[in-house]
């Protein structure tokens, strides 16, 4: 089975080995992409709420020139792994949201959300507390759908969320979240909100994370993940899932942030087996591992 993953943080492992592996895309990355058989790929920089204006463009920058200058990724299809930035958490975004945003669509990010867990002059993360979303947060929406540009909901505020919700004329998308009728996570999406997804044509891309699946003292395992994909079945439809990795084994102290049964994006073959067992047929296994999030995506990346 080949994946598509919509959320990984590879665009910060990048900029943070830019100095000591400056081919860390080739020669750390793409092995495990093609291990795990990983075709289509976000590849997110994360902005936790202190970096300026200037600090996210060369991050974004950065990462752009990784892959533009890559053989085995590349922005279209011509190449093995087809991938696009993302930005999780605009922070440096005070002023001029449309000049910015434009910036960023021209430097190949096609999705973003507002904030991280943060609050900033946008929005508000979901471990801050529930505030609606600003004026200025409001004109980013506007200008995301005008440029093209998908908008994820995953760490606002549950305000945010049905803010974002109501002022975006395009679908919107949580791309690393799970259900809080299974566990009450804050970064995790109520019934409600998983009905205004699929009434607004959009994707939920569950999160294999454990401490998204159980308390993090649980060790969830890949059943307990699967649950989630049987319960996002019957709430929302196969229609609307996908996969959202957020791949953290790469970073200093993280190693064992995925569920027991899936450690890295080398065993992810092990989710397909395990929905053939739960008696997903191949055509819904095929849609959640990878169809739903390329054709999404595809929307924006013409």
């Amino acid at each position: 089975m080949i994946f598509a993953n919509l959320h990984d943080d590879i665009g910060n492992d990048l900029f943070d080995h830019k100095d000591t592996e400056p081919n860390r895309l080739d020669t750390f990355h793409y092995p495990r992409f093609h291990q795990g058989n990983m075709r289509f790929s976000a590849i997110v920089c994360c902005f936790d709420g202190n970096q300026d204006w200037e600090m996210m463009k060369q991050t974004v920058r950065y990462a752009e020139k990784c892959i533009l200058e890559n053989r085995y990724f590349s922005f279209g299809s011509n190449k093995e792994i087809q991938v696009f930035i993302a930005v999780e958490g605009l922070c440096g975004i005070t002023e001029d949201p449309e000049e910015k945003i434009e910036w960023l669509y021209a430097h190949h990010v096609r999705m973003a959300s507002l904030c991280w867990n943060d609050e900033n002059a946008l929005a508000c993360g979901a471990k801050k507390g529930n505030k609606p979303l600003t004026d200025l947060g409001k004109r980013v929406i506007h200008t995301m759908n005008t440029v093209g540009m998908a908008v994820d909901t995953s760490h606002c505020c549950e305000w945010n969320f049905y803010d974002i919700a109501k002022e975006s004329i395009k679908p919107i998308i949580a791309s690393h979240s799970n259900v809080k009728a299974l566990y009450n996570h804050y970064r995790n999406l109520s019934d409600p909100q998983l009905q205004v997804i699929k009434e607004k044509n959009g994707l939920v891309g569950a999160i294999p994370v454990r401490w998204f699946v159980k308390k993090k003292e649980d060790n969830a395992t890949l059943e307990d993940f699967i649950n989630i994909l049987i319960y996002l079945k019957e709430k929302i439809g196969i229609e609307h899932m996908a996969l959202g990795f957020d791949f953290m084994d790469y970073i200093e102290g993280m190693e064992d942030s995925n569920v027991v049964g899936m450690k890295d994006i080398t065993k992810i073959q092990n989710i397909a087996d395990a929905l053939k067992h739960y008696s997903f047929t191949p055509e819904e296994i095929e849609k959640i591992c990878y169809r739903n999030a390329y054709d999404f995506m595809q929307k924006y990346l013409r």
